[in-house]
């Protein structure tokens, strides 16, 4: 799936960051791997983004059913 979306992130872990968008009227929840946070090696996310900041996303995957997606700053 090659769309890019903002999405708002919620939540920052020790793997990556959690971020909320809306996709054809449906809200989704996705995870920002810490690899797919920026090109360079990633130490601390919050050096990167902060919650709820509106970042620029491209959607990797989508689970329509369980309303999530994996999902890259890097590729944007």
């Amino acid at each position: 799936m090659n769309t890019v979306i903002t999405a708002q992130i919620s939540d920052i872990a020790p793997f990556g960051a959690f971020a909320i968008f809306e996709l054809d009227g449906k809200q989704y929840k996705g995870l920002i791997h810490i690899s797919e946070i920026a090109n360079s090696f990633v130490t601390n996310i919050n050096d990167f983004v902060k919650v709820g900041e509106d970042v620029q996303v491209l959607i990797l995957e989508l689970n329509e059913e369980k309303a999530q997606a994996k999902l890259s700053i890097k590729q944007v």
